[in-house]
């Protein structure tokens, strides 16, 4: 987004409030940058959205870090994922999700755990796809 088309929040209150949700979004993001289970994208992206209400400086460095910003900014430009990283983050889920359901020993806490790995694999899937 050019700086024209920042919507800051009007009030000071919701632009502290949209600056601590960004910066919550973005430890989020970078936890899920090695914990396959938490989609690190989604963070990124809702941090963006929040930084984009409360600062053009933590949204321009956000879009600029040369490691999360062409995550955000190639979700902006074609709202899809790669087929490549929509399978690799499918195959992740299933993996991790396995390892660790070995290792629960409580059966209504394993029935939780496939829930959640159900609906993360199905929230991927209906993404679209890009070659």
């Amino acid at each position: 987004m050019a700086d024209e088309q920042l919507a800051l929040a009007s009030s000071r209150g919701a632009r502290w409030a949209y600056l601590a949700a960004g910066h919550s979004f973005v430890a989020l993001g970078i936890v899920g940058a090695f914990l396959p289970v938490m989609p690190t994208t989604v963070f990124l992206i809702l941090a963006a959205s929040c930084y984009a209400r409360a600062s053009t400086r933590f949204y321009h460095q956000l879009v600029s870090h040369p490691t999360f910003g062409p995550i955000v900014l190639d979700w902006r430009e074609h709202r899809s994922m790669k087929a490549r990283t929509k399978g690799m983050a499918v195959v992740m889920i299933l993996v991790t999700f396995a390892i660790t359901l070995w290792l629960i020993p409580i059966t209504w806490v394993r029935i939780l755990h496939i829930g959640i790995g159900a609906a993360l694999v199905a929230f991927i899937l209906r993404i679209k796809t890009r070659p």
